[in-house]
């Protein structure tokens, strides 16, 4: 019995001493499935921080990549003739560099590629563009930063058109005669002054329209604002109307334009030792009406021996910034329109207006090889009829429109007799700007 006892007291205890064992290995092996479960997620965290980091890397080395082509292209708008790239140029948390190509590319020979690398640590992305190395202003026959309408024929020669906006000669661009056109990107010409100390060594003349006792005429300035109109004798009231807040120059009789525009013997004569004379019919007529709302009209109409060598100006500035002076809202002025008449500038320009048309079937000739002629135009060219010929070069900050046939012959030589601010903003070959033909991200380049 004692014996019996003893064996059950034994294998009680045995038993005992399993459970605790298999308790004892259950929480090892829960504490291991812990352990093994919490190295792996500290593992995946650990890859998934490092894959979020890299993520961020890499987009960084995407924006550093695509900033070295947007770098590149305000280079090329500076200087057309760069090809220096760049090498290892730090910025945020990594550098970029920047390899340009000179290639062909789809037909086109002015062709260039850049080759963007960005780095950020490990991260490393590659851009690829191709593009056309675009002219500068320079160059240009004819430059409409508005949208271009022409519904003639219209000839171009000696440089391309570009019309930044939306150029429409006809469908497949029958209108375009000859010569070639380009659009959808923005080129600029140099800005626009029109004060007397942009003209040195000319004779500078204001005209401000005015009414005095019931008669519409014209007072007469010097470039330093002095009024000259007696000492002159003609306050151009046989030329002169008037109608709401428009003063209209009427210069329709080649007696008039040579009583007024003979350099020589006219009214507005140039002084010994000047190269030219400047008349600036742009600024805020005298009276109230019309006041600062004021702006002229001029009519230009001779025959074929009328020939005029001043440059007419005949709108003004009302803007602050170098920008404004692209944007035609901050130009004002009338309508200048020719008929027949010659233009021979001593000065380059012949005709600054703000919106321009030559009007008739006579012939206009703007600008000769002698004294080829730039016309810059600060608002719309409202009509271009048949029978214009002109030689230098035309520029309008608004839109384009002609319906009959010009034919426009760029010649350069007009920038020899232009004011030397406008040709230090308008030196040849020196300025470009870059039309995208292909973007695309390829495989880092090294």
């Amino acid at each position: 019995m004692k014996n019996q006892s003893r064996h059950s007291a034994i294998h009680d205890r045995r038993r005992k001493q399993q459970r605790q064992g298999y308790a004892v290995m259950t929480v090892v092996i829960f504490a291991l499935v812990i352990i093994f479960a919490g190295v792996a997620f500290f593992a995946m965290s650990s890859y998934e921080t490092r894959q979020a980091i890299y993520r961020q890397n890499s987009s960084e080395a995407f924006y550093l990549a695509d900033g070295a082509v947007e770098r590149a292209r305000a280079a090329f708008l500076a200087d057309g003739t760069w090809r220096d790239g760049f090498s290892g140029v730090a910025a945020g948390n990594g550098e970029y560099d920047l390899a340009v190509t000179d290639t062909t590319f789809g037909g086109i020979d002015d062709a260039v590629q850049l080759l963007a690398t960005g780095r950020v640590r490990q991260a490393t992305r590659c851009i690829e563009v191709m593009a056309e190395l675009q002219p500068s202003a320079f160059g240009l026959t004819l430059l409409i930063m508005g949208d271009a309408d022409v519904g003639g024929n219209l000839c171009i020669e000696g440089g391309p058109i570009h019309v930044n906006g939306d150029g429409d000669f006809g469908p497949d661009a029958v209108h375009l005669a000859c010569g070639e056109f380009t659009d959808g990107f923005e080129l600029l010409p140099p800005p626009l002054y029109t004060g007397p100390e942009y003209f040195p060594d000319a004779t500078y003349y204001y005209v401000r329209g005015n009414k005095i006792a019931g008669v519409e005429q014209a007072r007469i300035y010097n470039e330093l604002g002095v009024d000259i109109t007696t000492a002159l004798g003609d306050s151009l009231t046989q030329v002169t109307s008037l109608s709401g807040n428009v003063f209209t120059y009427d210069f329709d009789d080649a007696a008039w334009i040579s009583h007024y525009f003979d350099d020589a013997t006219g009214i507005f004569k140039r002084a010994p030792g000047d190269v030219a004379v400047v008349v600036n019919f742009g600024e805020e007529p005298i009276v109230t009406p019309p006041g600062a709302l004021g702006v002229s009209n001029l009519i230009f109409k001779g025959d074929a021996n009328s020939d005029i060598h001043a440059t007419i100006i005949s709108t003004r500035f009302t803007g602050v910034t170098l920008a404004d002076r692209y944007d035609t809202n901050f130009w004002t002025g009338g309508l200048t329109t020719v008929k027949q008449i010659i233009f021979e500038p001593y000065y380059g320009f012949s005709l600054i207006p703000h919106n321009f048309e030559k009007q008739g079937g006579a012939l206009v000739q703007m600008g000769t090889e002698d004294w080829p002629a730039l016309i810059y135009a600060t608002g719309d060219v409202e009509d271009m009829t048949s029978n214009y010929e002109h030689i230098g070069g035309f520029i309008a900050l608004g839109d384009w429109n002609s319906t009959g046939g010009p034919h426009i012959v760029y010649d350069s030589e007009f920038l020899e007799h232009l004011p030397g601010w406008i040709v230090e903003g308008w030196e040849e070959g020196e300025s470009g700007t870059l039309r995208i033909l292909r973007w695309r991200e390829v495989a880092d380049a090294d």
